[in-house]
């Protein structure tokens, strides 16, 4: 389970293929989309709770291609549809 603020890994190419560069910045792109939705999202919760997201709604919501989606987000915490966020803070309580 990943904590809030969430960063998403980028794509770290260096080289100077321009075919390989062109996925590279269409990758990192989707990826700062990915990272800003999560992280807006988890800035309305209340500290202490979780929230699951998946790769699906995810993809649907920033309207990215479904693979392109499950590998930024298989990225984030190796989950292989979605991931969970947790905004640190106060524990919460049980109550009986």
């Amino acid at each position: 389970m990943k904590t809030y603020p969430v960063r998403v890994p980028r794509d770290p190419y260096s080289g100077r293929n321009d075919a390989r560069r062109r996925k590279q910045a269409s990758f990192n792109d989707a990826a700062q989309a990915v990272e800003r939705y999560l992280n807006q999202a988890m800035e309305a919760e209340p500290a202490g709770n979780a929230r699951e997201f998946l790769t699906v709604d995810i993809a649907r919501a920033l309207h990215l291609d479904d693979d392109l989606a499950d590998r930024i987000v298989f990225g984030i915490d190796c989950g292989h549809n979605g991931v969970t966020i947790r905004k640190a803070g106060e524990e919460r309580t049980n109550e009986r």
